[in-house]
C-alpha cells in the first residue's frame, strides 16, 4: 500500500517551508474524498495564514524611510568631501595641493560607495573613513605605497591634514551620520526579526501540524479504501519530500565538512 512519507516540517528553513507547503496545499487539493476534505481545508486555511504572515513581516517596515533618508544623508556627505578634495587639488600652495593628491589616492582605493548596497555601503565608509583619520597624522610608512612616490621638492605637512584640506569637518560628520545609519540598520533588523519569530513562527508551527493531520488522514483513507483513488497525489507529496529531505541532508553533509575543515585548519 502505497502512503506518504514521513517529513519533519520543523528543520526546513522558512523559505522552503513555505515553498513545500504551497506545493503540497496544490497536490492535496487534487484529492476530493468528502472524508479528506474537513482536513485539507484546515490545511489550506492554515497555510493562507502563515502566508498573510510572511507578506506582513516582509512589508515596508516603518523605519525603512528613515534608513533611506540617512543613507542620502551619508551620500551628499561623501560627495561634498571628494568635491572639496578635489577642489584642493588645485589650490595655489603646492605643498596643500600635494596633500589633496595624497587624499584622492585613499579615495580612488575605495571608489563611490554610493551606488552600494545598504550595508556594503556603510562598511566602505567605514573603512575610508579609518584611513582618512589615521593619514590625518601619521608617517610615511602608514600610508598607502602610491603616496611614497612624492616630488622631493614638496615640503612635507606630517599633521593635522584633513584641516589642511578644510575636509575634517566633512570626516567628522560623515563618520557620526555613518554611525547613526547603522544604528537605524541594526533597530530595523531586530524589530523585524521579532516579527518573524513571533506571528510567522506561529503561523508556521499550525500549518506543519495542519499539514500532518491531513497526510496522516489520506494515509488512512489509503489504507481503508486501497490507494487507487490516492495513489496519484501520495505519489506527487512523496517527490516534493524527497527533494526536501535530499536538500536538508546535503546542507547537513556541507556544515559537517565546513566544521571538519575549520577544525583542521584551526
Amino acid at each position: 500500500m502505497a502512503e506518504i512519507k514521513v517529513y519533519n516540517t520543523a528543520v526546513a528553513r522558512q523559505e522552503e517551508s513555505f515553498g513545500f507547503h504551497k506545493l503540497a496545499v496544490a497536490e492535496m487539493s487534487k484529492c476530493t474524498d468528502e472524508k479528506f476534505v474537513p482536513a485539507y481545508q484546515a490545511y489550506e486555511t492554515a497555510y493562507e495564514a502563515f502566508d498573510e504572515a510572511l507578506k506582513q513581516s516582509g512589508g515596508e517596515h516603518v523605519l525603512s524611510k528613515p534608513i533611506e533618508a540617512q543613507d542620502d544623508i551619508c551620500d551628499k556627505l561623501y560627495r561634498g568631501l571628494n568635491s572639496q578634495v578635489a577642489t584642493m587639488e588645485t589650490f595655489y600652495d603646492p605643498d596643500i595641493a600635494e596633500v589633496a593628491r595624497e587624499a584622492r589616492v585613499i579615495l580612488k582605493k575605495y571608489g563611490n560607495p554610493t551606488g552600494l548596497p545598504y550595508l556594503e555601503e556603510a562598511g566602505v565608509l567605514h573603512n575610508l573613513i579609518q584611513e582618512l583619520e589615521a593619514f590625518d597624522g601619521v608617517s610615511d610608512s602608514g600610508s598607502p605605497d602610491e603616496l611614497s612616490l612624492l616630488s622631493t621638492d614638496v615640503k612635507r605637512i606630517a599633521s593635522n591634514r584633513l584641516a589642511a584640506l578644510h575636509i575634517d569637518g566633512w570626516v567628522s560628520q560623515l563618520k557620526a551620520e555613518t554611525a547613526r545609519f547603522l544604528e537605524l540598520f541594526a533597530e530595523r533588523n531586530t524589530q523585524k526579526s521579532s516579527v518573524v519569530t513571533g506571528a510567522t513562527k506561529a503561523a508556521r508551527k499550525a500549518t506543519d501540524e495542519a499539514y500532518r493531520s491531513a497526510a496522516k488522514r489520506l494515509n488512512a483513507l489509503a489504507e481503508v479504501n486501497g490507494d487507487a483513488d490516492y495513489i496519484h497525489v501520495i505519489n506527487a507529496l512523496n517527490v516534493l519530500i524527497d527533494r526536501q529531505n535530499a536538500i536538508i541532508k546535503a546542507r547537513a553533509t556541507r556544515n559537517a565538512n565546513k566544521r571538519k575543515e575549520e577544525e583542521e585548519e584551526g
